[in-house]
């Protein structure tokens, strides 16, 4: 790939519809045969893909999708990986999912734009308020980095 993406290049195409990015890879020709096929290109129809091929040795993987790749509910969000989850499990499972993000950038060798940011939600009611309470306390005993803070 030698396309370089800019500031400039991706408001400008989030601008447009993104109907001006040429693509970043071949058009492939369909197999005779796959040892496995996903539909949907976003985050996880391609992390989908990406471990079948490293856990289990698949090299004939196809990823169908009918857009632009990760151009649906993955373009859509607010981009935020987070763990501040109520049960251990849960903590637990995304503080395993963004430590895989964490070198993903690395172990690809290409930039997936990740980096760690805080989040800040206000409260604008005592019911609101309660529930951040609960969420910040859950947080602290399950050992994730969290904060309740007040005026």
């Amino acid at each position: 790939m030698t396309d370089r993406y800019s500031a400039w290049s991706l408001l400008k195409e989030g601008l447009s519809g993104h109907k001006g990015w040429k693509p970043a890879w071949r058009q492939a020709e369909p197999k005779p045969s796959y040892d496995a096929i996903i539909i949907g290109g976003g985050g996880h129809g391609l992390a989908t893909a990406y471990y079948l091929a490293k856990n289990h040795g698949m090299t004939k993987v196809a990823v169908i999708e009918k857009g632009w790749i990760g151009g649906g509910n993955t373009g859509r969000n607010t981009t935020t990986i987070r763990s501040n989850y109520y049960y251990p499990e849960s903590v637990a499972l995304y503080e395993f999912a963004l430590q895989l993000y964490e070198g993903l950038s690395r172990e690809l060798n290409y930039n997936i734009m990740f980096s760690q940011r805080g989040i800040l939600t206000v409260s604008h009611s005592e019911g609101e308020m309660e529930m951040a309470t609960r969420l910040a306390n859950s947080m602290q005993i399950n050992g994730t980095d969290g904060e309740l803070l007040t005026r």
